[in-house]
C-alpha cells in the first residue's frame, strides 16, 4: 500500500509539473503575443506620423528661388516609403511609411497615409533605405508654376553627362560623375547611348533642354528639370505628376487673364491675354505625351511676356 502510494504521489507530481509547463508556455505566448501587437500599435502609429511629418521635412529643401536645393533625411531603422499619385484636378501624392521589423514579419502593415496636394514628389513607389537623398528643382512653364522634389535612397553613376547636367548634380550627394563609378554597384544612367552597363539611357535632343529616358522598357519625355524626375521616379509616378502639373500650369494661366485684366484698368495695357487663354486650353488637359510640343509651344509665349512692358510674370 504504501508503495502504491508512492507512485500515485510520483504520478501526481508529474502531472502538475506537465500542467505548469504547458500552463506557462501558454502564459508566456500570451505574453509574447501581446507584446508583438503592442508593438506593431506602437510602431504603426509612429509610421503615421513620419509619414505626416515628411512634408514638413521637405520643406526647407524646396528650390524656392535658387535654382536647385539638396538635402538628406535620416533614419534611424531602414524606413520603406510608398508613394501613390492621383491625377483629380489638381491631384495629390499620397505617402504611407513602414519600418522593417526586426520580430515577426519583415514590413508591416504602413502607417495611415498621408495625401499631400502641393507638392509634386517624384520616386519609385517603393523604396526602402535608412538614408533618403531629396533634390530639387523649380519647374516654369514659362512662368513658375511649382517646385519638382526628387526622393531616393538609391545613388546613381552618370555617364557622358553634358556640362548642364553636372553643373546641375554638383550639389546632389547620391550622384557620381567619376568615370570609375560604373562598377561601383550604382544606378547606371548613360547619357547619349547605352551598353550593357546602363540601367537606363538619356536620349538629348539636339540644341534642345529636352529628349527622353529609356528605362524599364518605358520612353518618359522631358524637359528642364523634368530630366531628373524621369530619372528618380517610376512610370506611373512620373507621367500622374507631370500631368498634375500641367493642369497647374492651366490653373495659373487663368490667374493670370485676370491679372491682365486689373493691370489694363490701372492702364498698364498687355497683349498676353488671349495667349495665356490660349495656353491655358492647350495645358489644363495635356499629358506627357504632349509635353516636348507644349515646350516648343512655351519659348514664343516667354519672349513675347519680355517684350511687353507690362509682362504678366518676372
Amino acid at each position: 500500500m504504501k508503495e502504491r502510494r508512492g507512485i500515485n504521489r510520483k504520478a501526481q507530481f508529474n502531472f502538475v509539473w506537465m500542467f505548469a509547463l504547458i500552463a506557462g508556455g501558454a502564459i508566456l505566448f500570451l505574453a509574447i503575443y501581446g507584446a508583438l501587437k503592442v508593438g506593431e500599435g506602437e510602431r504603426y502609429e509612429a509610421d503615421t506620423a513620419i509619414a505626416k511629418s515628411l512634408s514638413f521635412l521637405i520643406d526647407p529643401l524646396q528650390a524656392g528661388f535658387s535654382e536647385g536645393n539638396f538635402g538628406t533625411i535620416n533614419f534611424k531603422e531602414e524606413t520603406r516609403i510608398n508613394n501613390f499619385c492621383f491625377e483629380d484636378d489638381l491631384g495629390s501624392n499620397k505617402i504611407s511609411v513602414s519600418t522593417r521589423s526586426k520580430i515577426g514579419n519583415e514590413w508591416k502593415i504602413p502607417g495611415v497615409e498621408t495625401r499631400i496636394h502641393n507638392k509634386y514628389i517624384f520616386s519609385s513607389e517603393k523604396d526602402s533605405g535608412k538614408i533618403y537623398y531629396v533634390f530639387s528643382k523649380p519647374f516654369d512653364f514659362p512662368y513658375k508654376v511649382s517646385d519638382l522634389i526628387f526622393i531616393t535612397s538609391k545613388e546613381y553613376c552618370f555617364i557622358n553627362a553634358p556640362d548642364d547636367v553636372l553643373g546641375d548634380v554638383s550639389i546632389v550627394q547620391n550622384i557620381n560623375t567619376s568615370e570609375g563609378c560604373v562598377n561601383e554597384g550604382f544606378v547606371n544612367v548613360c547619357f547619349g547611348s547605352g551598353g550593357d552597363e546602363c540601367d537606363m539611357v538619356v536620349y538629348v535632343n539636339p540644341d534642345s533642354n529636352s529628349g527622353t529616358v529609356s528605362k524599364a522598357g518605358a520612353e518618359l519625355t522631358y524637359f528642364g528639370g523634368l530630366l531628373y524626375a524621369a530619372i528618380y521616379s517610376d512610370k506611373t509616378i512620373y507621367e500622374c505628376n507631370v500631368k498634375r502639373l500641367l493642369y497647374r500650369t492651366g490653373k495659373i494661366a487663368e490667374n493670370l487673364a485676370l491679372k491682365a485684366d486689373l493691370m489694363s484698368a490701372k492702364n498698364c495695357n498687355t497683349n498676353l491675354r488671349g495667349d495665356v487663354l490660349i495656353w491655358r486650353d492647350k495645358t489644363i488637359n495635356a499629358t506627357m505625351d504632349k509635353l516636348l510640343s507644349l515646350y516648343l509651344d512655351s519659348g514664343p509665349l516667354e519672349m513675347k511676356n519680355k517684350g511687353e512692358v507690362c509682362g504678366l510674370w518676372s
